[in-house]
C-alpha cells in the first residue's frame, strides 16, 4: 500500500522546552543551590536534576540510593508539592501568548506555539533574514514554497521568546523550529541546554533517520514499541519499509497511518490552544494505610492543597472524584478504584464557612463506598480531584448579589444525616410531601409516564400563570413572602433595604429573582418526569 501523505510546509511551529524545570524553579527560590549538584526528590526517586548533577551521571527517575552513589554530594530538594512549579509554568505560557493565541501546553515544562500568522506578517517587512541558533542537516536545497524564509523568521521569533522568558522569569529554555509539531519537538532536543535548532523540510527525513530508537518519536510509547519490536520493526528505517497494510493489521488503521507518517517526519496535527485544565487533582502514594484516622489525615492534607489550586484557577467545580489504590496481600497485587459525586457549587462561595469540613464529609462518604471499613484494607495511594468546572456567578448584577441571602441546596450527605424527628416542610411545585411519597412507595403503583408528564406540564403552567406566587421552590421559600406591592420583594433579599431602593432597581431585582425561580421550577419538573420512587432525597439532588 502506498505511501505517506503529501507534506505541507505552510506553518511555522516553535517548541519551547524549559531546561531542568523543577531544578531551575528551586534554584530561583534559593540561589545558593546554583553552585551545587541538585536533585529534585519525590518519594525515593530523583525525578530531575540540574546539569551539575547530570555531569556525575544522575538521570531522571533514578533511585536516590543510586544517585547518591554516583554523586555523594548531591543536594536534594523536595518536589512533591507541585504548587510553585504550576505557578511558574503558567507564567511561561502567558508570556508565549504575546506571540500567538495558539499555544498548546505539554506538561508543565513544554509548549507548542503556532507563529504562522506572525511570521507571515514579518517576512513581508524584512529581506535580509539570517537563521538564529543551530541548523540541523547540511542540505543546501531551497524549497520553492517560501518555507526557508518562514522558518528563518521563526528562529528569530523563537529567540525573542526565549529572551523574554529569561529576562522575566530567569529561566533558560531550548527551542525547536520546524513546519510541524513533530519535527519541532524532536529537533529542539538536538542542542541542550539553553540553545535552539531549526530544521528545514528538505532535512526532515535525515532527522528522522538519525533517531536511535522508535521510542524517540512522540506518539510511540512503550506498548506500541513492544508491538512493533515483536513484529521485527525496531528502527525508523524498518518502520518506513514496512507495508502499511501489515501495520494496520498490527495496530489498527488510524494509529498505523499516524506513526507511518511520523517515520517520514509528517505531522498535520494542529496546535490546540490550551485553555484551563478540565480537572484539577492531586495524588499521593504512601506506605500501607490501614486505619481510618490516617486515611482522613492524608485526605485532609490533599484537600487543603487542592482548594488552594482551585481558588487560584478561579472557576467553580461541580464534581468531586476520589481515587484509591488498594494492595491485596493475599495475591500481592494492587488495584486502583475511583468514585465521584456531584458537589454543591455554593460550597466555594467566598463567605462559605466550614468549607473543608463539609467537603471532607463527602470525601469520606466516597471512601466508604470504595472500602469496606469492617474488613482489613491496605491503601497505598490516595488522590482527590475536582472536575466539570463552571465560571463563577456573573458580576452583571452586583446589587442583587449583595442583597441575596445564602441559600444552600441540601446535599446527599446532609439529608442522610438528618435527625428522623426533624420536621420537613410541605413541598409544592410538583414536589410531594414526605407522607405522600411514603404512601406512594408502599400502597400505590408507579404512575404512568403519560400522567407524570401531564402533571409536570400542569404544575409548570400553574407556577408561571400565578407569577410564581403559588409555587414553592426547593429553597424553603414561603408563599407569603412573594406578595409585596407594588413590586414584590424577592424572599432572598433584605426587605428593609429593598423598600428604600428606587422602583427601577426593585424591578431589576424582582426580574432577576424570577429568572432564578424559573430555573428552580424547571428543575422540579424534571425531577417529577424522572419518577424515581425513592425517598425525598431524589427531589433535592441535582444532575442525577
Amino acid at each position: 500500500m502506498s505511501a505517506f501523505e503529501i507534506d505541507d510546509h505552510a506553518r511555522t511551529i516553535v517548541h519551547i522546552d524549559i531546561d531542568c524545570f523543577y531544578a531551575q524553579v528551586e534554584m530561583n527560590k534559593n540561589p545558593d543551590l546554583r553552585a551545587v549538584a541538585l536533585g529534585i526528590q519525590q518519594k525515593n526517586i530523583v525525578v530531575t536534576s540540574n546539569y551539575k548533577a547530570r555531569e556525575f551521571g544522575v538521570k531522571k527517575c533514578m533511585l536516590i540510593s543510586e544517585a547518591k552513589k554516583l554523586c555523594p554530594d548531591l543536594v536534594l530538594a523536595n518536589g512533591e508539592d507541585l504548587h510553585d512549579y504550576r505557578q511558574v509554568s503558567y507564567k511561561v505560557t502567558n508570556l508565549l501568548h504575546k506571540y500567538s493565541p495558539l499555544v498548546e501546553r505539554l506538561g508543565l515544562d513544554e509548549n507548542y506555539i503556532d507563529v504562522t500568522t506572525l511570521v507571515n506578517e514579518r517576512v513581508k517587512q524584512k529581506d535580509d533574514l539570517k537563521v538564529v541558533g543551530n541548523v540541523f542537516g547540511a542540505s543546501s536545497e531551497k524549497c520553492d514554497c517560501g518555507c526557508t524564509e518562514r522558518l528563518t523568521m521563526g528562529s528569530v521569533i523563537a529567540q525573542e521568546m526565549r529572551d523574554l522568558i529569561k529576562s522575566d522569569l530567569n529561566l533558560t529554555t531550548c527551542a525547536g523550529i520546524a513546519h510541524n509539531k513533530l519535527l519541532a519537538k524532536i529537533v529542539g532536543g538536538c542542542h541542550k541546554p539553553d540553545q535552539q535548532t531549526v530544521v528545514f523540510p528538505n532535512d526532515a527525513l535525515e532527522l528522522m533517520l538519525s533517531l536511535s530508537s522508535l521510542t524517540n518519536i512522540p506518539g510511540i510509547g512503550r506498548t506500541t514499541f513492544e508491538q512493533l519490536e515483536g513484529a521485527g520493526i525496531k528502527t525508523v528505517e524498518s518502520l518506513q519499509n514496512t507495508e502499511l497494510r501489515r501495520l494496520e493489521g498490527l495496530l489498527g488503521v488510524e494509529k498505523s497511518r499516524a506513526i507511518y507518517n511520523y517515520s517520514y517526519g509528517i505531522d498535520k496535527s494542529p496546535v490546540k490552544s490550551s485553555g484551563k485544565p478540565q480537572s484539577i487533582g492531586l495524588e499521593d502514594s504512601c506506605k500501607s494505610i490501614s486505619v481510618e484516622k490516617e486515611v482522613r489525615k492524608k485526605l485532609e492534607q490533599l484537600l487543603n492543597r487542592l482548594l488552594v489550586l482551585v481558588a487560584e484557577d478561579g472557576r467553580v467545580p461541580k464534581t468531586l472524584k476520589l481515587t484509591t489504590r488498594k494492595f491485596d496481600k493475599s495475591n500481592k497485587t494492587s488495584s486502583r478504584e475511583t468514585r465521584q459525586c456531584n458537589i454543591n457549587p455554593a460550597l466555594f462561595a467566598p463567605n462559605q464557612s466550614n468549607k473543608e469540613a463539609k467537603i471532607m464529609t463527602t470525601v469520606m462518604h466516597l471512601f466508604n463506598r470504595i472500602v469496606d471499613m469492617k474488613k482489613p484494607y491496605h491503601i497505598t495511594l490516595l488522590g482527590l480531584s475536582f472536575t466539570k468546572f463552571q465560571e463563577p456567578p456573573s458580576a452583571r448584577n452586583p446589587l442583587a448579589t449583595f442583597l441575596r441571602k445564602d441559600l444552600e441546596v441540601q446535599s446527599v450527605t446532609n439529608i442522610e444525616n438528618q435527625n428522623e424527628s426533624e420536621e420537613v416542610p410541605e413541598r409544592k411545585c410538583a414536589i410531594p410531601s414526605t407522607s405522600d411519597l411514603e404512601a406512594a412507595d408502599v400502597d400505590s403503583p408507579t404512575p404512568s409516564p403519560k400522567k407524570l408528564k401531564l402533571a409536570s406540564l400542569v404544575s409548570k403552567k400553574r407556577c408561571f400563570d400565578n407569577c410564581y406566587e403559588d409555587c414553592e421552590s426547593p429553597s424553603k421559600l414561603k408563599v407569603a413572602d412573594l406578595s409585596l406591592d407594588p413590586i414584590a420583594c424577592p424572599p432572598d433579599a433584605d426587605k428593609d433595604v429593598f423598600k428604600e431602593l428606587p422602583r427601577e432597581v426593585q424591578k431589576e431585582l424582582w426580574d432577576d429573582y424570577k429568572r432564578r425561580k424559573s430555573n428552580e421550577i424547571n428543575f422540579c419538573s424534571s425531577q417529577v418526569k424522572k419518577a424515581k420512587p425513592n425517598t425525598l432525597l431524589n427531589y433535592f439532588i441535582r444532575n442525577k
